[in-house]
């Protein structure tokens, strides 16, 4: 490569894969599940209480096309990638991946008719670059304590994304990128780490509108800083394509819970029927100390809560948007009243019964910075049901009918997911007015 060569010329390099030719089997159908596990997190995620203020104010503020016949790109962009994170139950990797980058691709997809292989393609050449930039720029583990970078690339990473799917030459990328740089939105101190935690703690709307709104710019003129990417960095240090180590969560809660979750419930499978839980121990570092008070400030918090989270498992509630219904005195939380955390090196989980039972076992973790997740968050199957069991039905029924399609047909274009997304998310703007 060449010593005038570019970051982001580099960048545009590592995506050819995903532009055109043959597609790998595997990367394909990971990337399908992405789709889908996307889908039924927006789903799930726009209905919660602490997404209507982002619905209405969106809806005043940014309102429909230039006609009023329908939502405009940017909105639906915004829309999609607010309600897919609300819930935190979406794929995780180096941040939240999907939310953004899926949720600006679908609002031009849609308005462009691109075919669903156009819509795949920039679906892996997103997470792809979202990968790399966030691999690149991650902080130490003590620095990620104070400083946090959620959603600092996504705007980067979701704008080409949308140019592999549009099918934008090189010169009109390295444009795109400089453009999306300058909407990125800025590291922030991480005090969504202190409990409670707000409502607000992501912006992956507005990582998607504003990928949606570069792109636009770009391709109309607009110019941005091209060099804004270049100086000392690790960005390529890989490990084949990312959508082939995102993990896809088990439950809606932060990425550091999923394991002690997954433990809980396999517990829970062990306890006799018609036993209780009097008692529940949670040992480990100080680090999840935080994740262990009881009150919870505001459905958000509920995320990030141990005794919360397996107060839902104990009573049986489906992990779900009905997670995010609950508050400090309802019954499906009683079981926080009985949790207790203990200081120590090893991890593990203690429940002790009414009837005299003890179980306990081991939590195994994936680090926050773990660059494979794939095999710690749902398999094929998972997801699948994942989808089912979230998903708005003729959302659903379309985004199984686009697949299909594609898998006959490279150039097919789905004009009825496309026309369900639309739909969907106008009845959301107009229930917000």
């Amino acid at each position: 490569m060449g010593s005038d060569s570019t970051v982001s010329s580099q960048l545009i390099s590592r995506i050819g894969q995903f532009r055109d030719g043959d597609w790998d089997t595997a990367v394909r159908r990971r990337t399908e599940l992405c789709l889908i596990d996307s889908l039924a997190c927006y789903s799930a995620g726009r209905s919660l209480k602490h997404f209507a203020p982002s619905a209405i104010v969106a809806s005043q503020l940014l309102g429909t096309n230039s006609d009023g016949s329908e939502l405009s790109p940017f909105v639906m962009a915004y829309l999609y990638g607010q309600a897919a994170n609300s819930l935190d139950y979406d794929d995780t990797l180096m941040g939240h991946p999907g939310a953004a980058t899926i949720g600006a691709i679908l609002a031009l997809a849609s308005h462009e008719r691109l075919s669903t292989d156009r819509l795949l393609r920039g679906i892996a050449a997103g997470y792809e670059i979202q990968w790399l930039l966030s691999v690149a720029a991650a902080p130490s583990y003590e620095r990620a304590a104070l400083v946090r970078s959620v959603g600092v690339w996504d705007t980067v990473a979701a704008s080409i994304g949308v140019s592999v799917s549009l099918g934008l030459e090189d010169s009109m990328i390295e444009r795109v990128i400089g453009v999306a740089v300058s909407h990125s939105v800025l590291p922030y101190t991480a005090k969504w780490y202190t409990r409670p935690i707000p409502a607000l703690k992501n912006n992956l709307g507005w990582a998607a509108a504003g990928a949606v709104m570069s792109t636009c710019l770009a391709r109309a003129g607009q110019t941005g800083v091209m060099n804004a990417l270049d100086g000392e960095t690790g960005m390529w240090r890989m490990a084949g394509p990312a959508v082939l180590r995102v993990g896809f969560k088990h439950f809606p809660a932060c990425w550091h819970l999923q394991e002690y979750l997954k433990t809980v419930s396999k517990l829970l499978e062990m306890m006799a029927p018609k036993d209780d839980v009097v008692e529940i121990i949670v040992a480990g570092p100080e680090e999840i100390k935080k994740f262990c008070q009881r009150d919870i400030s505001g459905s958000a918090d509920i995320a990030f809560s141990l005794p919360a989270t397996f107060s839902l498992l104990i009573s049986r509630v489906e992990p779900g948007p009905l997670w995010d219904s609950f508050g400090n005195g309802d019954d499906a939380l009683r079981y926080a009243e009985t949790f207790r955390y203990e200081e120590s090196e090893d991890r593990a989980i203690t429940l002790r019964t009414r009837r005299g039972s003890e179980m306990k076992a081991v939590v195994n973790v994936c680090g926050h910075y773990h660059f494979d997740k794939a095999s710690w968050g749902l398999d094929e199957d998972g997801v699948l049901a994942k989808h089912a069991r979230l998903t708005d039905t003729t959302l659903r029924t379309e985004t199984a009918a686009a697949l299909a399609a594609r898998n006959s047909s490279e150039s097919s274009v789905p004009d009825r997911l496309y026309r369900a997304m639309r739909n969907d998310m106008a009845i959301k703007h107009h229930e917000s007015n």
